[in-house]
C-alpha cells in the first residue's frame, strides 16, 4: 500500500492547478521564467515620467492622428510611416493614453524576444535560442527602448523577425514552406525599413543565411576551410539565386504596401523622412570621435556580453560558420552607428540583438560540439565541465544584466517632476478642452490633455538647426491654425530668433514658471497668478 501511495502522490500533484508546470522540461521552464521576467521589467516603468523629448513628439503625433490629421501632409514626421501607423491601432484599442502608446512599444519588444529565440534555435538549437533570448531580455540598452515611445524597439523587432525567418528557411527541406519563409523574411525587412531606415542592416545576415549552400562549399568534410572548385561554386550560386529573388520580392512588396497609400503626399514624405535626415547629418554633425565616445559610454552591458562570447569561443577547437551572419550583422550595425549624424543614446541599442544572437549561437555550438571539437577550458576541467561552465556563465551574465536593468527601471519609474506638474496643471487650468497649443515641450501639453498644432508636433533642436522650422514658418503656422496658446517650456523656442518677441506682441502672458518658462494666450487679459 505504501508503494501504491507513493506512486499516486506525484500523479495527484500533476493534476493540480500547477500540474502542467511540473510536466515541463527544464528548458521550457526556463523559457517561461525568461518570458515572465521580460514582461515584468517592461511593465514596471510604463507609468513613469518621460525623460526623453522624442516621447512627447510621438505622443502628440498619435493624438493628432486620432483627431483626423494625416501623416506628412499635416503631422510632421521624421520617421517612415509604419512607425506611427504600427503603434496607432494599439494606441486606439488600449485607451489613447501615454501608457497605451508605451505599451504598444512593449508588445513589439516582446515580439523581438520571441524572434531571437527562434533565430537562435534555428541556427544552433533550443539552448542557443534560450541563451540569446535571456541575454536580450535583461539587457539594459534593449530594455530602455522596450518601454520608451521611440522607433527602436519596433524596428529591431522587424529586424529579428527577418533574420529568424531567413535562418529557419535555410533549414527547410520542403521547397514550398521554404519559399513562404523567404518571402515573409523579405517582407519583414521591408516593413522594418518603413519603421526606421536603419533596418537595412538586417539585409546582410539574412542574405548570409540564404547563402549557406554557397559558403558551405568552402568547408571540407573535416570542417576545415578549403578552396572550392570553380564549377561547384557557380552551381551553388545558381542554386541560391531564386531564394534571393523571393526574399527581395517580399521586401519590395512590403515597401509598396506601406508607401502606396501615401502616393498623394510622396513629396512631403520624402522631404521629412529622407531630406530632413540628410540635412540633419550636415547641420548637427558632431564627428566620428563623438560617436565613438557615445557608443563606448553606453556599451558596458554589451561589453559583458561580448566577453561572454569570447570565453566560449575559446572552448571550441573550430568555431563554425554559423557565427558569420550575426557577426556581420553586428559589424554592419557598428559601422552605421559610427556614420550616423547626429547620434543619440537610444541608437546604440542597435548593437544588442546581433550581439545577443552571436552569444546564443556560441553557447549552442559549445553545448552541441562533438568531443573532438571541444577543448577542456581551462585545461584542468573535463569537457563536460566546460559545458556546465558555459551554462553557468549565461546565468551569471544574465543575472548581472538583470540587476543593472532593475536599477535603471527604478529611475525610469519615477513620477513626473514638480516643474512638469506645475506647468501642465497651469496649462490645463488656464485653457479649455479643444484649445490647440503650440509648445516646445509636447509631453507637458499631453499631460494637460491638450493637443498641439499637428505641423508642430516636432519642435526639436535638430529641426530648428536644419532650417526645417524657422521663425517665419512657426509664426505663419500659428496664424493659419488660429492657435490661442503658446507655451515656452523647454528652451527650444528660444533658438528661434525673434520668436518670443513676436509672441509677446501678439499674445498675453498669463503664467510664468521660472527659467524662461511662460504661458501666453491670445485673448488680452490680466496676468493670472500660478
Amino acid at each position: 500500500m505504501a508503494r501504491t501511495s507513493s506512486v499516486r502522490r506525484p500523479a495527484s500533484a500533476r493534476s493540480g492547478p500547477l500540474g502542467w508546470l511540473l510536466q515541463l522540461t527544464l528548458h521550457d521552464r526556463l523559457v517561461l521564467v525568461v518570458a515572465l521576467v521580460a514582461l515584468a521589467l517592461r511593465l514596471w516603468p510604463l507609468g513613469g515620467a518621460s525623460t526623453d523629448y522624442d516621447e512627447g513628439v510621438y505622443w502628440q503625433s498619435l493624438r493628432a492622428m486620432a483627431a483626423g490629421h494625416p501623416l506628412f501632409r499635416e503631422v510632421f514626421s521624421s520617421q517612415p510611416p509604419l512607425f506611427l501607423l504600427g503603434l496607432y491601432p494599439f494606441y486606439l484599442v488600449l485607451g489613447q493614453s501615454f501608457v497605451a502608446a508605451r505599451l504598444a512599444v512593449v508588445l513589439y519588444s516582446l515580439a523581438g524576444l520571441a524572434a531571437i529565440y527562434f533565430a537562435g534555435r534555428a541556427v544552433a538549437g533550443r539552448w542557443a535560442g534560450l541563451a540569446a533570448c535571456a541575454l536580450l531580455a535583461v539587457d539594459p540598452l534593449y530594455l530602455r527602448v522596450s518601454h520608451t515611445l521611440q522607433a527602436e524597439a519596433p524596428a529591431l523587432a522587424f529586424q529579428l523577425v527577418c533574420v529568424a525567418l531567413a535562418a529557419e528557411a535555410a533549414n527547410q527541406p520542403a521547397r514550398d514552406r521554404k519559399r513562404r519563409m523567404l518571402a515573409a523574411s523579405g517582407a519583414a525587412l521591408g516593413l522594418g525599413m518603413m519603421v526606421k531606415l536603419f533596418d537595412l542592416v538586417a539585409l546582410l545576415p539574412a542574405l548570409l543565411y540564404l547563402a549557406v549552400p554557397l559558403y558551405a562549399a568552402f568547408v571540407g568534410r573535416d570542417g576545415r576551410i578549403r578552396r572550392p572548385e570553380r564549377d561547384a561554386l557557380l552551381a551553388r550560386a545558381r542554386l541560391i539565386l531564386p531564394d534571393v529573388g523571393l526574399f527581395l520580392a517580399g521586401m519590395l512588396a512590403a515597401l509598396l504596401v506601406v508607401l502606396l497609400p501615401f502616393i498623394g503626399s510622396w513629396g512631403a514624405l520624402y522631404d521629412q523622412v529622407v531630406r530632413f535626415h540628410l540635412a540633419a547629418a550636415s547641420a548637427a554633425s558632431q564627428g566620428v570621435g563623438y560617436n565613438i565616445a557615445l557608443i563606448w559610454t553606453n556599451m558596458f552591458s554589451a561589453i559583458l556580453v561580448l566577453l561572454f562570447v569570447v570565453g566560449p569561443l575559446l572552448a571550441l577547437d573550430r568555431p563554425t560558420a554559423k557565427i558569420l551572419p550575426p557577426l556581420a550583422w553586428l559589424l554592419a550595425s557598428l559601422v552605421l552607428l559610427l556614420r550616423q549624424q547626429p547620434l543619440f543614446d537610444h541608437h546604440v541599442a542597435l548593437l544588442i540583438p546581433p550581439l545577443a544572437l552571436l552569444a546564443g549561437i556560441v553557447v549552442g555550438d559549445v553545448l552541441n560540439a562533438p568531443e573532438g571539437h571541444l577543448r577542456a577550458w581551462p585545461q584542468t576541467l573535463k569537457r563536460t565541465d566546460t559545458r556546465r561552465l558555459v551554462f553557468v556563465m549565461v546565468g551569471f551574465v544574465s543575472l548581472l544584466l538583470l540587476v543593472m536593468s532593475a536599477s535603471r527601471n527604478a529611475t525610469a519609474a519615477r513620477p513626473i517632476t514638480a516643474d512638469q506638474r506645475l506647468t501642465s496643471t497651469a496649462l490645463e487650468r488656464l485653457t479649455v478642452p479643444g484649445d490647440v497649443v503650440v509648445s516646445d515641450d509636447q509631453y507637458v501639453a499631453g499631460l494637460a490633455d491638450r493637443d498641439v498644432v499637428p505641423q508642430l508636433v516636432d519642435t526639436s533642436l535638430v529641426r530648428i538647426a536644419t532650417g526645417y522650422l524657422t521663425t517665419p514658418q512657426i509664426e505663419a503656422i500659428i496664424t493659419q491654425s488660429d492657435a490661442r496658446v503658446v507655451l515656452f517650456a523647454s528652451g527650444r523656442f528660444d533658438q528661434l530668433p525673434g520668436f518670443r518677441a513676436w509672441v509677446r506682441a501678439n499674445f498675453t502672458e498669463v503664467g510664468t514658471f521660472g527659467g524662461g518658462r511662460a504661458l501666453y494666450m491670445k485673448q488680452p487679459s490680466a496676468p493670472v497668478p500660478v
